[in-house]
């Protein structure tokens, strides 16, 4: 379930709990946010032992999301860390939209 922090227009704004989906397709790791207006879909790339690269694009509601190198608009780009036995985090500096930075948490 990932949940939304933003700094930007706001000092914080802090969204609900949404639908989300990680499973291995056997290229790798690949997420869908599947609930509310934002969404995105990537993949992820091991980095170091300690955090992954998500490589993603963001999409608006059902819309089909573009493909990762389509512009600023939707290219997406972050740094996941584990942060529990069943939570972690994705951080992205300086999205296109709203924020100097998004972080979307995950919990089980």
């Amino acid at each position: 379930m990932p949940h939304h922090q933003g700094w930007g227009l706001a000092n914080l704004v802090v969204y609900s709990w949404f639908r989300c989906r990680v499973t291995d397709d056997g290229s790798g790791w690949k997420l869908e946010k599947l609930s509310g207006s934002q969404r995105t879909t990537g993949r992820f790339f091991t980095d170091s032992d300690t955090r992954l690269i998500y490589i993603g694009s963001g999409s608006i509601h059902d819309a089909k999301p573009a493909a990762y190198g389509s512009g600023p608009e939707s290219d997406q780009a972050g740094y996941a860390f584990r942060t529990g036995e069943a939570e972690w985090h994705i951080e992205f500096p300086a999205p296109h939209y709203e924020s100097k930075l998004d972080i979307l948490e995950f919990r089980r």
